[in-house]
């Protein structure tokens, strides 16, 4: 198949994400530890006790990422639901708990006393936490604490479970607070409560959109800097000349998907499945593979910039498509590139679906080898569409380049399940008609910071 013109042969649980702007994302930002109680008293523990697990799980998560929290009122909440006529569902909670608290996150921590030896004397504590932010999906972990322990390993027990539900290491915070000392909300004259909401700064990392429809689409911080862009030595005798001339592009940092957009994550936002897709072209045309983790395919570039604009006002968040420049240099492997020819390998089996070993379908997601920066299947499987305008590289340096101002065709990259290997190098660009819907090329995102 021509590189350049590929022919066309052939949850929903309600978020408990807020919409966080970019400023608001590095920003100190507010919790509110909602509920907090004793599921099995089967063992008894006293109120001490259960009130320094509590407070300790608190200080962890404050301390650690930069958080104010206080406890909120349940009946409150509790008010507000049965007000609206919504069932008490932990989506629903959260929805109303931030809304009325005026917060960012919501935090559950359930403790439950569990007998773990059938002897009184050697029980431990279970922590279970879900917690729900704009960092992490909802994750659920369990921590135990023995209670025959000297009381000031809860804490380092605690953020051992925050840890493990950020996937971080966290350290317990030391001194513990008072358990009084959780921040009370300051009432304001319209009864919200306010916050200290100095700038704090923090690392960037990744996240998890989920855009109020549990789209679960992981998104990957790449660090900006400057990279060689194109046919590199490593790219070998099979690059060709659209790929030259070689040339210095310096780019600012940005977040990108860590897979193709699936199936099932464009039908949560669209509302077309894979065949509706295909009927717009040809309702005789191939399914080439239909699964909700398989890459969504029979997407037009202007279908792929639809996706970005519904997202963006899903989050309140700037998804666009990624420039040929922050593709390639993703595919790279950005700072924590090792030269590699294909994305993420030199050997292209380890990282693609292409020709040889695909099928000849497309494949789910994150089947292969990922990349340096923990991409996925940025080599094969399905090309991906670019912002760009195809057009010719220029040997001067550039700065955060978006490609020409106008042209025919928009640039695609990475190959497909029907592509050689050859065409699944790093540099290598394909084009394809804006208007077109393809079997072989579907989209990533990326988001703005």
């Amino acid at each position: 198949m021509d590189r350049k013109i590929v022919i066309p042969l052939l949850l929903c649980v309600a978020t408990l994400f807020p919409s966080v702007t970019t400023a608001q994302f590095f920003e100190k930002q507010k919790v509110v530890v909602w509920e907090i109680y004793d599921r099995n008293n089967d063992v008894k523990v006293s109120s001490a006790t259960k009130q320094q697990i509590q407070t300790s799980i608190v200080d962890a998560f404050v301390s650690s990422r930069n958080y104010e929290a206080f406890e909120g009122n349940l009946d409150d909440v509790k008010n507000k639901l049965s007000s609206r006529g919504l069932i008490p569902s932990p989506g629903d909670v959260a929805k109303v708990a931030r809304e009325l608290y005026n917060v960012d996150f919501v935090l559950f921590t359930t403790i439950r006393i569990m007998d773990r030896s059938n002897s009184y004397d050697e029980f431990k504590v279970n922590l279970s936490s879900e917690l729900f932010s704009t960092e992490t999906q909802k994750a659920e972990r369990m921590a135990y604490v023995d209670m025959k322990s000297d009381p000031a390993a809860i804490p380092a027990a605690c953020a051992k479970l925050l840890g493990d539900l950020l996937h971080e290491t966290l350290r317990a915070p030391a001194p513990a607070r008072e358990t009084s000392s959780f921040s009370q909300p300051a009432q304001s004259s319209n009864s919200q409560p306010a916050y200290n909401q100095s700038p704090q700064p923090r690392t960037p990392q990744n996240f998890v959109e989920n855009a109020g429809c549990g789209l679960n689409m992981k998104m990957i911080y790449v660090e900006g800097g400057s990279f060689r862009m194109g046919a590199t030595a490593e790219q070998g005798s099979e690059a060709e000349s659209d790929e030259s001339p070689v040339h210095t592009v310096q780019l600012e940092s940005f977040y990108i998907a860590e897979c193709e957009v699936t199936q099932a994550q464009w039908e949560a936002v669209m509302g077309t499945t894979i065949y509706r897709q295909r009927d717009l072209v040809d309702a005789s045309l191939p399914i080439c593979g239909v699964g909700a983790d398989v890459p969504m395919y029979y997407i037009s570039w202007d279908e792929a910039q639809a996706f970005c604009r519904e997202l963006s006002a899903m989050t309140g968040r700037t998804y666009i498509l990624p420039t040929e420049v922050q593709w390639e240099y993703a595919a790279r492997g950005g700072k924590h590139s090792k030269g590699y020819k294909y994305s993420g390998s030199y050997m292209v089996d380890a990282v693609a679906w292409y020709t040889q070993n695909s099928d000849s379908k497309v494949n789910p997601v994150k089947q292969k080898r990922a990349n340096e920066l923990g991409l996925y299947d940025m080599t094969g499987n399905l090309y991906e569409w670019c912002y760009d305008w195809y057009g010719s590289y220029s040997s001067s340096p550039q700065n955060n380049p978006t490609g020409p101002s106008s042209g025919e065709d928009r640039v695609i990259r990475g190959g497909s399940c029907f592509t050689f290997a050859s065409g699944c190098r790093v540099s290598c660009r394909g084009r394809l008609s804006p208007a077109d819907r393809n079997f072989l090329v579907g989209l990533r995102v990326v988001c703005l910071p």
